[in-house]
């Protein structure tokens, strides 16, 4: 029986699976734009002493092996391209000892995870810091946050027939609305321990 919740995944899975032994935890941060997930997922792996993995750097690592920028591959980017995140994003928490930080990356990995993570916070809050981040104004940000959730929403709907929104997969759910930066790299650390402990 397969453990990734991605369907297309099943037969990668399996073959993989005859030749990866995992060794270490595989912990998934997940959220939408602007929610912190990544200095969250970083402050895990640091703590925890375990590799920190983004979609961003899996999208990098198949655009330099395809000798094009990643400009010149956001404006390709199709299906395979998306495929092919999952499959090494799958890979990688098939191995373990790893954080695996993007959208998908709670649905990919499934029950290979021991630690599913999202992250939530209010738009206001994610346009502010995104603005803050970019120096664009509000308005900008709220913009280019509400395109690329509808975006990516509807394409992992078309891709797999899922709900990316769905928070019920998830093992935490943190929402570091309040949180000062401080507080932000402290308090996923100590619900990720406390979590294991229970385990």
């Amino acid at each position: 029986m397969t453990k990734t919740y991605i369907k297309f995944l099943d037969s990668y899975e399996k073959e993989l699976s005859k030749k990866i032994k995992k060794k270490g935890l595989t912990i998934t941060v997940s959220g939408k734009s602007g929610s912190g997930k990544s200095l969250g997922a970083k402050a895990i792996a640091k703590a925890l002493k375990l590799k920190y993995v983004s979609a961003g750097q899996i999208l990098r690592n198949i655009a330099k092996e395809k000798g094009i920028s990643l400009f010149k591959m956001s404006e390709i980017r199709g299906p395979e391209i998306d495929h092919e995140m999952d499959r090494q994003s799958l890979k990688l928490a098939m191995k373990g000892n790893v954080v695996l930080d993007g959208r998908l990356t709670g649905w990919v990995a499934g029950h290979w995870t021991d630690i599913k993570i999202y992250y939530v916070c209010s738009m206001k809050v994610k346009d502010k810091r995104m603005a803050e981040r970019d120096n664009i104004s509000v308005e900008e940000a709220e913009e280019m946050i509400t395109k690329r959730d509808k975006e990516d929403h509807k394409k992992y709907h078309d891709l797999y027939g899922i709900n990316s929104y769905d928070e019920s997969i998830y093992d935490i759910i943190i929402n570091n609305e309040k949180l000062t930066k401080e507080e932000a790299e402290t308090v996923p650390v100590k619900l990720v321990k406390k979590f294991l402990k229970k385990k």
